[in-house]
């Protein structure tokens, strides 16, 4: 305790004014009259405790999830001083044996049928309206409407306005969907809406429909940079195999995941819920501000305050916490690290993902504690890796 009010003193003397001596000057004494005895031992706790709080932890080899707070008491001999800190530490997670549990691997070939859904929807997207001419509506039509007279209050029913409708398209209150199927143009229809009291009178100005191109090598060249249509059916073919991988991918960590999650009793510290929250609300708060709202604003339409949503987020941090928890084990017991090369490629996909050169990436990676986070995600990552490779009988 005296090195460290010392230290203090060494430190506060350059800091305090104190009158009759230049600033670093004054003795001991005099500054410790100026700023009181608390200030001067405040000072010296502030440096003393870190340092002597590491040693503690060290000592007893545990993993702190959270600041401590420190209660400060006489030595038991009336000198010096001894502390008390008492912080939430990572708690132990006791995993199965993964290796005995089976998760399903559903695999979905791409079909011929599921490259000709793809083609149509192209098709249907390069489609354009040609008159019916004197043909009935039918669904999936569409009608330019004059609005002659409606109710107040019916969405897109102004009197005097124009519309062009989908027939079966769910925009128009169901009663007028359902006037529209068979009408040809010229015709008139009045259709009286449920609870309105009003009546709609509509006048068909034409009768619509798509006209879709030909599936063939000029089509796949106007959509694609494909020269032919069986290579474009082959690019999508590609496509819709690669996406599919991906989401069964994501299906079968999500299943080996509740496996083993469902087999697991963590006592979870409260410090890491709360952080957990409070990393999800502002992840919100951004996705909100990229669409132009503010958290205030989404607040008010949902009709809930921030405790309220702050209470609905709670299962899903408790669960993402719950995750890294039993990541970080599978990692701990596997031995899993990250080599140079690992870190270097990530650091690369990160950069072109985000169009920066690697350098200035590595910059941004080395403040506060960024390179840190990357680490514990990839680590994380291989951990996944590992459980589903040990869950699906692999090694």
């Amino acid at each position: 305790m005296a090195r460290a009010m010392d230290q203090a003193y060494a430190a506060l003397v350059q800091r305090v004014t104190v009158p009759g001596f230049r600033r670093g000057k004054a003795p001991r004494a005099v500054l410790e009259r100026h700023v009181g005895t608390d200030a001067l031992r405040e000072e010296a706790l502030e440096r003393l405790l870190p340092e002597r709080y590491a040693q503690a932890v060290a000592q007893a080899g545990l993993s702190p999830v959270a600041r401590p707070s420190f209660e400060v008491k006489d030595g038991a001999d009336g000198k010096g001083l001894r502390f008390i800190a008492t912080v939430e530490v990572r708690p132990q997670v006791a995993l199965p044996d993964y290796r005995t549990i089976r998760v399903a691997h559903d695999a979905h070939p791409v079909t011929d049928a599921d490259v000709d859904r793809v083609l149509e929807d192209l098709r249907a997207r390069q489609g354009r309206l040609v008159s019916a001419e004197a043909e009935p509506a039918g669904r999936g039509d569409y009608v330019l409407l004059k609005v002659a007279e409606a109710p107040a209050g019916i969405a897109r029913l102004q009197p005097g306005k124009e519309i062009l409708a989908e027939v079966g398209g769910g925009l128009l209150p169901a009663e007028v969907e359902a006037a529209l199927e068979g009408v040809r143009t010229g015709e008139d229809r009045e259709v009286q809406p449920a609870g309105s009291e009003g009546t709609v009178r509509l006048h068909v100005l034409d009768v619509r429909r798509k006209a879709l191109p030909a599936l063939d090598d000029a089509f796949a060249r106007t959509v694609s940079d494909e020269p032919t249509l069986a290579a474009l059916r082959e690019r999508l073919r590609e496509r819709l195999a690669r996406e599919r991988a991906e989401t069964e991918a994501r299906d079968v960590r999500e299943r080996a995941l509740e496996a083993v999650l469902a087999q697991v009793s963590i006592d979870l510290p409260e410090s890491m819920v709360l952080h957990e929250v409070e990393h999800m609300l502002e992840e919100l708060a951004r996705r909100l501000q990229s669409r132009g709202l503010s958290l205030d604003t989404y607040l008010r339409s949902q009709e809930k305050d921030e405790a309220t949503l702050r209470a609905d987020l709670r299962p899903g941090a408790e669960r993402r916490v719950r995750v890294r928890l039993v990541l970080d084990e599978v990692a701990r017991r596997e031995g899993l690290t990250l080599t140079e090369e690992e870190m270097s490629r990530a650091v690369e996909n990160l950069a072109q993902e985000s169009r920066e050169d690697v350098q200035k990436m590595q910059g941004w990676l080395a403040q506060g504690d960024r390179l840190a986070g990357l680490q514990e995600y990839l680590l994380r990552q291989k951990a996944m890796a590992t459980l589903v490779a040990g869950m699906s009988g692999g090694s």
